[in-house]
Protein backbone atom coordinates (compact mmCIF):
# COMPACT_ATOMS: atom_id res chain seq x y z
CA UNK A 1 0.00 0.00 0.00
CA UNK A 2 2.86 2.39 0.87
CA UNK A 3 4.37 1.78 -2.57
CA UNK A 4 1.05 2.65 -4.21
CA UNK A 5 0.74 5.89 -2.24
CA UNK A 6 4.33 6.88 -3.09
CA UNK A 7 3.72 6.50 -6.83
CA UNK A 8 0.38 8.31 -6.50
CA UNK A 9 2.09 11.23 -4.76
CA UNK A 10 4.79 11.44 -7.47
CA UNK A 11 2.11 11.44 -10.19
CA UNK A 12 0.10 14.07 -8.34
CA UNK A 13 3.08 16.41 -7.96
CA UNK A 14 3.74 16.19 -11.70
CA UNK A 15 0.06 16.75 -12.56
CA UNK A 16 -0.06 19.76 -10.26
CA UNK A 17 2.13 21.76 -12.67
CA UNK A 18 0.11 20.92 -15.80
CA UNK A 19 -2.53 23.66 -15.89
CA UNK A 20 -0.27 26.75 -16.12
CA UNK A 21 1.68 25.18 -19.00
CA UNK A 22 -1.54 24.32 -20.84
CA UNK A 23 -2.78 27.89 -20.45
CA UNK A 24 0.59 29.22 -21.61
CA UNK A 25 0.74 26.84 -24.59
CA UNK A 26 -2.78 27.75 -25.73
CA UNK A 27 -1.84 31.43 -25.65
CA UNK A 28 0.45 30.89 -28.70
CA UNK A 29 -2.51 30.89 -31.13
CA UNK A 30 -3.26 27.21 -30.57
CA UNK A 31 -6.58 25.44 -29.97
CA UNK A 32 -7.39 22.98 -27.14
CA UNK A 33 -7.92 19.74 -29.10
CA UNK A 34 -5.00 20.38 -31.47
CA UNK A 35 -2.73 20.98 -28.49
CA UNK A 36 -4.00 17.99 -26.47
CA UNK A 37 -3.84 15.64 -29.46
CA UNK A 38 -0.31 16.73 -30.38
CA UNK A 39 0.91 16.31 -26.80
CA UNK A 40 -0.56 12.86 -26.21
CA UNK A 41 0.38 11.44 -29.61
CA UNK A 42 4.03 12.41 -29.02
CA UNK A 43 3.89 10.80 -25.57
CA UNK A 44 2.40 7.63 -27.06
CA UNK A 45 5.18 7.37 -29.66
CA UNK A 46 7.87 7.75 -26.98
CA UNK A 47 6.27 5.12 -24.73
CA UNK A 48 5.65 2.71 -27.63
CA UNK A 49 9.36 2.83 -28.51
CA UNK A 50 10.19 1.99 -24.89
CA UNK A 51 7.55 -0.72 -24.30
CA UNK A 52 7.42 -2.37 -27.75
CA UNK A 53 7.18 -6.20 -27.60
CA UNK A 54 6.22 -9.00 -29.99
CA UNK A 55 2.87 -9.94 -28.45
CA UNK A 56 1.65 -6.36 -27.96
CA UNK A 57 -1.13 -6.48 -30.58
CA UNK A 58 -2.40 -9.77 -29.17
CA UNK A 59 -2.39 -8.22 -25.70
CA UNK A 60 -4.37 -5.22 -26.96
CA UNK A 61 -7.00 -7.47 -28.57
CA UNK A 62 -7.30 -9.71 -25.50
CA UNK A 63 -7.87 -6.65 -23.28
CA UNK A 64 -9.73 -4.53 -25.82
CA UNK A 65 -12.52 -3.60 -23.38
CA UNK A 66 -10.04 -1.99 -20.97
CA UNK A 67 -8.08 -0.29 -23.76
CA UNK A 68 -11.22 1.07 -25.44
CA UNK A 69 -12.33 2.40 -22.06
CA UNK A 70 -9.03 4.24 -21.63
CA UNK A 71 -8.86 5.52 -25.21
CA UNK A 72 -12.42 6.83 -25.54
CA UNK A 73 -13.60 7.58 -22.00
CA UNK A 74 -10.36 8.54 -20.24
CA UNK A 75 -8.45 10.14 -23.10
CA UNK A 76 -10.96 11.38 -25.68
CA UNK A 77 -13.93 12.34 -23.51
CA UNK A 78 -11.93 13.14 -20.38
CA UNK A 79 -9.22 15.25 -21.96
CA UNK A 80 -11.43 16.98 -24.51
CA UNK A 81 -13.54 18.21 -21.60
CA UNK A 82 -10.39 19.02 -19.61
CA UNK A 83 -8.65 21.11 -22.28
CA UNK A 84 -11.79 23.09 -23.12
CA UNK A 85 -12.45 23.58 -19.42
CA UNK A 86 -8.91 24.88 -18.80
CA UNK A 87 -9.28 27.23 -21.76
CA UNK A 88 -12.51 28.69 -20.31
CA UNK A 89 -11.34 29.49 -16.77
CA UNK A 90 -8.24 30.91 -15.11
CA UNK A 91 -5.25 28.65 -14.46
CA UNK A 92 -5.62 28.98 -10.69
CA UNK A 93 -9.32 28.11 -10.65
CA UNK A 94 -8.83 25.15 -13.01
CA UNK A 95 -6.08 23.83 -10.69
CA UNK A 96 -8.33 24.17 -7.66
CA UNK A 97 -11.35 22.57 -9.39
CA UNK A 98 -9.15 19.65 -10.47
CA UNK A 99 -8.26 19.34 -6.81
CA UNK A 100 -11.80 18.00 -6.43
CA UNK A 101 -10.69 14.88 -8.34
CA UNK A 102 -10.01 12.69 -5.31
CA UNK A 103 -13.25 13.55 -3.57
CA UNK A 104 -15.43 12.99 -6.62
CA UNK A 105 -13.59 9.72 -7.21
CA UNK A 106 -14.27 8.65 -3.62
CA UNK A 107 -17.97 8.90 -4.43
CA UNK A 108 -17.50 7.06 -7.75
CA UNK A 109 -15.54 4.30 -5.99
CA UNK A 110 -18.38 3.91 -3.48
CA UNK A 111 -20.89 3.53 -6.31
CA UNK A 112 -18.84 1.33 -8.66
CA UNK A 113 -15.83 -0.33 -7.01
CA UNK A 114 -15.86 -3.42 -4.83
CA UNK A 115 -14.84 -3.08 -1.16
CA UNK A 116 -14.33 0.69 -1.35
CA UNK A 117 -17.34 2.15 0.42
CA UNK A 118 -17.98 5.48 2.10
CA UNK A 119 -17.78 5.91 5.87
CA UNK A 120 -18.80 8.91 7.99
CA UNK A 121 -15.37 10.56 7.67
CA UNK A 122 -15.39 10.26 3.89
CA UNK A 123 -18.90 11.72 3.79
CA UNK A 124 -17.82 14.68 5.95
CA UNK A 125 -14.82 15.19 3.62
CA UNK A 126 -17.12 15.31 0.61
CA UNK A 127 -19.44 17.84 2.24
CA UNK A 128 -16.55 20.10 3.26
CA UNK A 129 -14.95 19.89 -0.17
CA UNK A 130 -18.20 20.91 -1.87
CA UNK A 131 -18.42 23.94 0.41
CA UNK A 132 -14.96 24.91 -0.88
CA UNK A 133 -16.09 24.30 -4.46
CA UNK A 134 -19.13 26.56 -4.03
CA UNK A 135 -16.84 29.33 -2.74
CA UNK A 136 -14.57 28.97 -5.79
CA UNK A 137 -17.43 28.82 -8.30
CA UNK A 138 -18.67 32.19 -7.08
CA UNK A 139 -15.57 34.09 -8.22
CA UNK A 140 -13.12 34.36 -11.09
CA UNK A 141 -9.41 35.15 -10.90
CA UNK A 142 -10.23 38.83 -10.37
CA UNK A 143 -12.72 38.19 -7.57
CA UNK A 144 -15.76 38.99 -9.76
CA UNK A 145 -18.63 36.55 -10.45
CA UNK A 146 -17.94 34.06 -13.23
CA UNK A 147 -19.76 34.50 -16.55
CA UNK A 148 -21.38 31.68 -18.54
CA UNK A 149 -18.04 30.74 -20.08
CA UNK A 150 -16.41 30.37 -16.69
CA UNK A 151 -19.30 28.26 -15.38
CA UNK A 152 -19.19 26.09 -18.52
CA UNK A 153 -15.44 25.63 -17.94
CA UNK A 154 -16.06 24.40 -14.39
CA UNK A 155 -18.76 21.97 -15.58
CA UNK A 156 -16.40 20.61 -18.25
CA UNK A 157 -13.62 20.14 -15.69
CA UNK A 158 -15.98 18.25 -13.37
CA UNK A 159 -17.10 16.04 -16.29
CA UNK A 160 -13.44 15.29 -17.08
CA UNK A 161 -12.94 14.19 -13.46
CA UNK A 162 -15.91 11.81 -13.69
CA UNK A 163 -14.76 10.28 -17.00
CA UNK A 164 -11.20 9.77 -15.75
CA UNK A 165 -12.36 8.50 -12.36
CA UNK A 166 -14.45 5.80 -14.00
CA UNK A 167 -11.43 4.70 -16.06
CA UNK A 168 -9.17 4.69 -12.98
CA UNK A 169 -11.56 2.30 -11.25
CA UNK A 170 -11.54 0.06 -14.34
CA UNK A 171 -7.73 -0.13 -14.26
CA UNK A 172 -7.69 -0.80 -10.53
CA UNK A 173 -10.26 -3.59 -10.76
CA UNK A 174 -8.85 -5.19 -13.92
CA UNK A 175 -7.28 -8.56 -13.22
CA UNK A 176 -5.02 -8.73 -16.28
CA UNK A 177 -2.38 -6.46 -14.66
CA UNK A 178 -1.01 -5.16 -17.95
CA UNK A 179 2.39 -3.47 -17.82
CA UNK A 180 1.53 0.12 -16.73
CA UNK A 181 3.96 1.75 -19.19
CA UNK A 182 2.49 -0.22 -22.11
CA UNK A 183 -1.01 0.59 -20.86
CA UNK A 184 -0.08 4.27 -20.90
CA UNK A 185 1.51 3.98 -24.37
CA UNK A 186 -1.66 2.55 -25.94
CA UNK A 187 -4.07 5.05 -24.38
CA UNK A 188 -1.79 8.01 -25.14
CA UNK A 189 -1.04 7.18 -28.77
CA UNK A 190 -4.50 6.10 -29.94
CA UNK A 191 -6.37 8.50 -27.66
CA UNK A 192 -4.11 11.40 -28.63
CA UNK A 193 -4.36 10.61 -32.33
CA UNK A 194 -8.16 10.45 -32.09
CA UNK A 195 -8.28 13.80 -30.26
CA UNK A 196 -5.98 15.37 -32.88
CA UNK A 197 -8.06 14.10 -35.82
CA UNK A 198 -11.29 15.38 -34.25
CA UNK A 199 -9.51 18.65 -33.50
CA UNK A 200 -8.51 19.05 -37.14
CA UNK A 201 -12.13 18.59 -38.25
CA UNK A 202 -13.64 20.93 -35.62
CA UNK A 203 -10.92 23.53 -35.03
CA UNK A 204 -8.99 23.39 -38.31
CA UNK A 205 -5.25 22.82 -38.69
CA UNK A 206 -2.97 24.91 -36.50
CA UNK A 207 0.69 24.59 -37.45
CA UNK A 208 3.09 23.71 -34.66
CA UNK A 209 6.10 24.62 -36.82
CA UNK A 210 7.86 27.95 -36.34
CA UNK A 211 6.27 28.77 -33.00
CA UNK A 212 8.08 30.86 -30.34
CA UNK A 213 10.45 29.01 -28.00
CA UNK A 214 7.94 29.34 -25.15
CA UNK A 215 5.46 27.13 -27.00
CA UNK A 216 7.96 24.27 -27.32
CA UNK A 217 8.98 24.64 -23.67
CA UNK A 218 5.32 24.25 -22.67
CA UNK A 219 4.77 21.30 -25.02
CA UNK A 220 8.01 19.61 -23.92
CA UNK A 221 7.15 20.02 -20.25
CA UNK A 222 3.67 18.56 -20.78
CA UNK A 223 5.08 15.61 -22.75
CA UNK A 224 7.57 14.91 -19.95
CA UNK A 225 4.79 15.01 -17.35
CA UNK A 226 2.55 12.64 -19.33
CA UNK A 227 5.35 10.14 -19.94
CA UNK A 228 5.99 9.71 -16.23
CA UNK A 229 2.84 10.81 -14.37
CA UNK A 230 0.40 8.42 -16.06
CA UNK A 231 2.85 5.52 -15.76
CA UNK A 232 3.30 6.24 -12.03
CA UNK A 233 -0.49 6.49 -11.67
CA UNK A 234 -1.17 3.11 -13.29
CA UNK A 235 1.52 1.51 -11.09
CA UNK A 236 -0.22 2.99 -8.03
CA UNK A 237 -3.64 1.73 -9.13
CA UNK A 238 -2.29 -1.77 -9.81
CA UNK A 239 -0.42 -2.09 -6.50
CA UNK A 240 -1.84 -4.90 -4.38
CA UNK A 241 -4.03 -3.64 -1.55
CA UNK A 242 -4.49 -0.17 -3.04
CA UNK A 243 -7.95 1.37 -2.99
CA UNK A 244 -8.97 3.86 -5.67
CA UNK A 245 -10.34 6.23 -3.03
CA UNK A 246 -7.12 6.27 -0.97
CA UNK A 247 -4.88 6.63 -4.03
CA UNK A 248 -6.99 9.49 -5.36
CA UNK A 249 -6.76 11.46 -2.11
CA UNK A 250 -3.09 12.13 -2.98
CA UNK A 251 -4.32 14.39 -5.77
CA UNK A 252 -5.26 17.04 -3.24
CA UNK A 253 -1.65 18.15 -3.76
CA UNK A 254 -2.81 19.54 -7.12
CA UNK A 255 -4.91 22.53 -6.05
CA UNK A 256 -2.21 24.04 -3.84
CA UNK A 257 0.81 23.66 -6.10
CA UNK A 258 -1.15 24.24 -9.32
CA UNK A 259 -2.80 27.43 -8.09
CA UNK A 260 0.47 28.85 -6.74
CA UNK A 261 2.21 28.17 -10.05
CA UNK A 262 -0.64 29.85 -11.96
CA UNK A 263 -0.40 32.94 -9.79
CA UNK A 264 3.37 33.04 -10.35
CA UNK A 265 3.48 32.17 -14.07
CA UNK A 266 0.34 33.66 -15.63
CA UNK A 267 -0.15 37.38 -16.10
CA UNK A 268 -3.33 38.81 -14.59
CA UNK A 269 -3.86 35.90 -12.18
CA UNK A 270 -3.50 36.47 -8.46
CA UNK A 271 -4.88 35.01 -5.24
CA UNK A 272 -8.20 36.28 -3.90
CA UNK A 273 -9.83 35.69 -0.53
CA UNK A 274 -12.42 33.32 -2.03
CA UNK A 275 -9.99 31.17 -4.02
CA UNK A 276 -7.51 30.84 -1.14
CA UNK A 277 -10.30 30.08 1.34
CA UNK A 278 -11.83 27.54 -1.04
CA UNK A 279 -8.42 25.92 -1.48
CA UNK A 280 -7.86 25.66 2.28
CA UNK A 281 -11.33 24.20 2.82
CA UNK A 282 -10.79 21.55 0.13
CA UNK A 283 -7.35 20.60 1.44
CA UNK A 284 -8.66 20.38 5.02
CA UNK A 285 -10.91 17.56 3.84
CA UNK A 286 -7.76 15.46 3.32
CA UNK A 287 -7.00 15.69 7.03
CA UNK A 288 -10.52 14.58 7.90
CA UNK A 289 -10.39 11.75 5.34
CA UNK A 290 -7.17 10.15 6.61
CA UNK A 291 -6.98 11.38 10.22
CA UNK A 292 -10.60 12.05 11.21
CA UNK A 293 -11.02 8.84 13.19
CA UNK A 294 -7.71 9.19 15.06
CA UNK A 295 -8.39 12.89 15.82
CA UNK A 296 -11.80 12.03 17.34
CA UNK A 297 -10.24 9.19 19.35
CA UNK A 298 -7.60 11.52 20.79
CA UNK A 299 -10.20 14.15 21.69
CA UNK A 300 -12.28 11.54 23.50
CA UNK A 301 -9.26 10.48 25.59
CA UNK A 302 -8.58 14.04 26.75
Amino acid sequence: MKKGLLYAIMASVLWAIVNPFIKQGLSYDFTPMNFAGLRFTIVGIILFIYSWHKSMWKEILENRKLFLNLIFINMFMGYTAFYWGVDFVSGAISSIIMGMTPLINVLLAHLIARNDKLNCYKIISLIISFIGLILIIGTGSDGKPLDWKGLAGIILLILSIIFQGYSAISVSEDKARINPIFLNAVQMFFGGLFIYIIGLSTEGFHSFIGKPTGFYICLGTLVFISVFAFSFWFIALQTNGSKVSDINMCRLINPILGAILSWVMLEGEYPTFSTVTGMLIIVSSLIIYFKGESIISRLKKQ
